[in-house]
């Protein structure tokens, strides 16, 4: 016991001392993206990441934000962020209190510990702690940068401590730039939307909540996404100053903008009383267009890799969705209805070609193993002419429950012994025939 008690100890001391901020700054080029121009370390001294490049297969590196070459030097635009404290935070979205952009660290350190550099390629994590002030608010700011080699994306888990002498209210966060440029392209495409079951879906209502931003061009795309709950996408005119996005509210965003602009990431944290902290975790992106959607089911997953999904993407996960494999409709404003459908049919080409009285094979079945978990639209549990068969043992609608989509089929209702008669085409029940 004494030896056990011994080795816990030395091994808590171990990691201790190897988990303080006692490294340095350094450069992040995993070989796919780099942050800064590959020579000089990639943290700022607001503790961002400088100008973001990806390595096009054909194109060389290409810068993912815009450089200000006005003045010499030029301004290699890093990715820019805001905090907000205090004031009214009734609205999720707000500007009120102190908002204050790119503000410095104090006392910056950072942790290199989980830091690798080999041939040229730094892989791994690095974190960089600093100390801000933003009004009378304390504030002590973790940024934790995690990159694998060969990835396309860079993780980024941002920590917010409250070491002041009092509570921290309305505390907001904008990460983005004040001025885009994809590879070769000043005006790229913004299209704000979500991460659903590993890939990127447009909102189809400004006023929907956006947790990720898509950039395209012709040849290139980036993802900007969170997983925090709490966040919201904005996009904007571009200003050499600061990020005009930042101050435009996201219920008021076109869906899709092509324009020379700014765009953010916006994150409502927590309240944090002293001593207390929050955290959320975003993703930085960049891929050539033809590769894009891998790298976005690759953040996905690594976003959580364990989660329990939402198969069907209507809003239900899977553990609580009566049909996890079956989208809702919109006639029910939720999941489909459930029924039992035969799984031994008959086909003919011609509608209404049903004698009732010679279908005693079908109206007979009652064996469960002849029938299939299925659902269709309507208004009620018992299915009528016009609903839609929808979905039959885990294969998508309308059709593919059948193995043709010619002429018309004819399945067992088992609760209702009843037959229906189903257009192949699209699922839709034409007629209906009662066994008694």
């Amino acid at each position: 016991m004494k030896k056990h008690l011994l080795l816990t100890f030395s091994l808590l001391c171990f990691f201790n001392v190897f988990s303080q901020f006692t490294g340095t700054n350094q450069v992040i080029n995993n070989g796919s993206m780099r942050f800064g121009d590959g020579v000089e370390v990639s943290i700022t001294v607001s503790g961002t990441l400088k100008q973001p490049f990806y390595l096009s297969p054909d194109n060389g590196w290409r810068q993912l934000t815009y450089t200000d070459d006005r003045v010499p030097p030029a301004n290699k635009y890093p990715l820019d962020c805001t905090f907000g404290v205090g004031g009214d935070g009734t609205n999720e979205w707000n500007i009120n209190g102190v908002v204050k952009s790119n503000p410095l660290f104090a006392s910056a350190t950072f942790d290199s510990s989980s830091f690798n550099i080999s041939g040229g390629v730094g892989t791994g994590n690095i974190k960089v702690k600093g100390e801000i002030t933003i009004g009378t608010s304390q504030l002590e700011v973790i940024n934790d940068y995690s990159i694998g080699a060969g990835d396309n994306f860079i993780k980024v888990t941002t920590t917010i401590k409250n070491i002041g002498l009092a509570a921290v209210t309305n505390l907001r966060y904008w990460v983005g730039t004040r001025d885009d440029y994809v590879g070769g392209t000043d005006e790229p495409i913004k299209e704000r939307g979500n991460l659903v079951n590993g890939s990127f879906q447009k909102l189809t209502s400004i006023t929907q909540i956006s947790s990720a931003l898509r950039i395209l061009t012709l040849d290139e795309g980036i993802l900007f996404f969170t997983k925090s709950t709490s966040a919201n996408t904005s996009v904007a005119d571009f200003d050499f100053d600061f990020n005009v996005s930042e101050t435009v509210t996201p219920s008021s965003v076109p869906i899709t903008t092509e324009n020379d602009g700014s765009y953010s990431l916006y994150v409502r944290l927590q309240d944090i009383a002293v001593g207390e902290s929050d955290s959320f975790i975003w993703y930085y992106a960049a891929a050539p267009l033809d590769e894009l959607d891998g790298v976005v089911t690759e953040v996905a997953e690594s976003s959580c890799p364990t989660c329990i999904k939402d198969t069907d993407g209507d809003g239900l996960l899977d553990p609580d969705d009566s049909c996890p494999y079956a989208a809702g409709v919109s006639v029910l404003n939720g999941c489909p209805w459930s029924i039992y459908v035969g799984n031994n049919y008959k086909t003919t080409t011609v509608s209404n070609s049903i004698e009732i009285a010679n279908e005693t094979f079908l109206c007979s079945s009652i064996d469960p193993n002849y029938f299939n978990i299925a659902y269709h639209s309507g208004t009620s549990p018992e299915p009528v002419v016009g609903d839609i068969i929808i979905y039959n043992n885990n294969y998508p609608s309308p059709h593919s429950l059948l193995y043709d989509k010619e002429g018309f089929a004819f399945m067992k209702l088992r609760d209702y012994n009843k037959i229906i008669e189903v257009k192949k085409s699209d699922g839709e029940i034409v007629a209906i025939y009662s066994c008694n």
